[in-house]
């Protein structure tokens, strides 16, 4: 990101006040700049119904906004299922602008609604519904994180009462709310004047329609909280509209404070390693970058659980349900989503097909692996049981995307359709030892240099043998160079995809070009030896050792592979050795003779008629000696 540019304001003294004769000249003050700002994170721990809780009248009182749909009722009916499984007592904390209440990931309780109340300016506010979100995020990598809510906001309560309906009627495991003071900084009052400034340039490069943009220096990101999170998609293909819930009332001055707040939610509550939102857009119409890396590539969020890759979410700050969003804040949200979709093609009044991930308790309204169509710009509603993004904001969305495409529209005449700012990388050809199968643990692999590129980026998705096939819309970057090589690292038993593209020097990337398709051989641990086998250490075998017999039906098995097209094995042939046959399932699919030139590393290939999954076995036919050193499984 490019450093802030430092403004000043002009104290206009030039008021024709004469001290002694002379005019005072005027002045200019510099803003404060923008420093981190560390949290405070308090925890309020609810093991179920508070017995004096329950016996205020209002405890059970209708939560503001219609509630939640739900999965088991596939309606939106205006009472939440399930059963009431913990109230709270009303709970003193320290001072907080975001609240949340999180619980155990994998617990066997279904949460059907949760419910705050806070405390503001001493006094207690209605009960407000706050949509339960996933729990991770899917694209090949999943958080250990806690699951819960959306973010509550305030604008400065001091107490808290939580209210929880499961469909068992049991409380979740390790139930708690959470709030966070995001402390304060001279800086936020000045969050909108030190953005980074909207987009100018004259070239299709993407940005030309880019809106003025808070980096997280500029909010006071205290970026120890967050974690390396390499995972990117690999195309944009559908934008979520999302909003938090809680107050609408917040100042122009506590915006920063509250997405700070956020960002301490997100990462100390729940346990994920960034802030789950690409971009927050608060009532001002001030847009802010949430997860690091988001104005210049397409990180994976934890946005819409299930459908976080080929995505980004763009979070309205506020309660939707309850009143409607800004003009400024609708103007700066098309802006967001017009830039996003010039830049990557992305049809505004468009649907796509999107597959649900899989993402654990997403509360998604498909199953993992079915196929959902949306539009391209959707409400979080579209794909999951939740109201976000509130009944006001999803009512606007037919307008929006209409603004947007206008908008796209207009940029396409006036620059042209975006394009990258570096060409396409050339790889260089693959070698027998690094493709189909990469025999050793690292390898180098090169390419030609690309005009206007200052460094290459490498990527890679993988599975490993017993998994389906990477997905193939999601990457993991795996290193930057400055060079045209990289000496990469592959585990044992994975099917591993490696790419690369250039980067200019303004950091943007360039197009994605595979490298390789590869795939490493089983580790020793995954086979299975039945009969007589006996290991043998010698240098020249791979890895240094090989598995013996002399006896006829032995047997090395590895159990579910998934979409083997080709098997190869490597062994050590030598007059008078003996014969294996290979078996995917019960079929026979082929025969190995390894009576042949003494070789301590011959690779012998079994290819298949069509991509097949089950048990690979390798059975010996003679009483006759074979060694085999490696066995390893082509899956593209």
């Amino acid at each position: 990101m490019r450093p802030l540019a430092r403004r000043t304001i002009t104290a206009s003294l030039a008021l024709a006040l004469a001290v002694g004769g002379v005019l005072l000249p005027a002045v200019e003050l510099p803003l404060p700049e923008a420093a981190a700002v560390s949290p405070e994170v308090g925890a309020v721990p609810v093991t179920g119904i508070d017995a004096a809780a329950r016996r205020d009248p209002t405890a059970l009182g209708r939560a503001e906004g219609h509630a939640v749909p739900h999965a088991q009722d596939h309606t939106d009916g205006p009472a939440a299922p399930g059963r009431l499984a913990a109230l709270s007592g009303r709970a003193e904390t320290l001072e907080f602008l975001v609240a949340g209440v999180t619980w155990d990931a994998g617990t066997a309780e279904e949460v059907t609604e949760v419910a705050l109340r806070v405390r503001e300016d001493r006094g207690w506010g209605g009960w407000q519904s706050v949509g339960v979100e996933n729990i991770g995020s899917d694209g090949g990598a999943l958080t250990d994180g806690r699951a819960g809510t959306e973010p509550f906001l305030s604008t400065g309560a001091d107490a808290v009462q939580v209210r929880v309906r499961t469909l068992s009627g049991r409380c979740p495991v390790h139930l708690r709310v959470d709030v966070v003071d995001p402390g304060s900084a001279a800086a936020d009052a000045n969050v909108g004047l030190t953005a980074q400034p909207a987009g100018s340039a004259s070239a299709a490069t993407g940005d030309e329609i880019r809106p003025s943009l808070v980096p997280r220096s500029g909010w006071g990101a205290d970026e120890s909280l967050s974690s390396s999170w390499p995972e990117l998609s690999g195309r944009l293909d559908a934008m979520f509209v999302h909003h938090t819930a809680g107050t609408n009332s917040y100042s122009r001055s506590q915006s920063a404070a509250i997405v700070r707040g956020i960002y301490a939610y997100h990462t100390r509550s729940r346990g994920w390693p960034d802030i789950g939102y690409q971009f927050l857009v608060d009532k001002y119409g001030t847009v802010f970058i949430g997860r690091k890396g988001a104005a210049s590539d397409n990180v994976i969020g934890a946005q819409a659980g299930g459908f976080n890759t080929g995505t980004i979410g763009i979070s309205g700050m506020g309660n939707f349900e309850t009143a409607g969003p800004t003009a400024s804040m609708l103007r700066s949200m098309k802006r967001v989503l017009a830039w996003k979709a010039y830049r990557y093609h992305v049809p505004p009044t468009g649907s796509v097909t999107l597959p649900n991930g899989g993402s654990p308790d997403s509360n998604t309204r498909s199953k993992p692996g079915d196929d959902v169509r949306v539009p391209r710009i959707v409400g979080h509603r579209g794909t999951h049981w939740t109201a976000c993004p509130g009944e006001r904001l999803q009512s606007k969305l037919p307008a929006i995307r209409r603004s947007v495409a206008e908008m796209v529209g207009a940029a396409t005449r006036r620059h042209g359709t975006a394009r990258f700012t570096t060409d396409r990388v050339a790889p260089n050809p693959a070698t027998a030892g690094q493709a189909p199968i990469q025999w050793g643990a690292r390898s180098w692999y090169s390419w030609d240099p690309v005009p206007g590129a200052v460094r290459y980026q490498v990527l890679e998705r993988y599975a490993g043998y017993r998994s389906t096939m990477p997905n193939s819309r999601y990457w993991r970057r795996v290193i930057t160079v400055s060079g045209t090589r990289a000496n990469l690292y592959a585990a044992e038993g994975l099917s591993v995809e490696y790419a690369v593209r250039g980067m200019d020097r303004n950091g943007r990337p360039g197009p994605i070009e595979r490298l390789v398709r590869t795939t490493r051989p089983v580790p020793d641990s995954a086979v299975i030896r039945t009969g007589v086998w006996a290991q043998v250490r010698d240098d020249a075998y791979y890895r240094d050792r090989a598995w013996s017999t002399v006896h006829a039906g032995s047997r090395l098995v590895v159990e579910d592979v998934e979409r083997v097209v080709q098997v190869r094995v490597m062994t050590a042939t030598a007059p008078g050795r003996g014969r294996v046959a290979v078996y995917v399932g019960a079929d026979r699919v082929g025969v190995i003779d390894t009576d042949a030139a003494n070789d301590p590393k011959r690779i012998f290939t079994v290819r298949l008629d069509r991509a097949r999954s089950g048990r690979v076995t390798l059975k010996t036919l003679d009483d006759q000696r074979v060694r085999v050193s490696a066995v390893a499984y082509v899956r593209w």
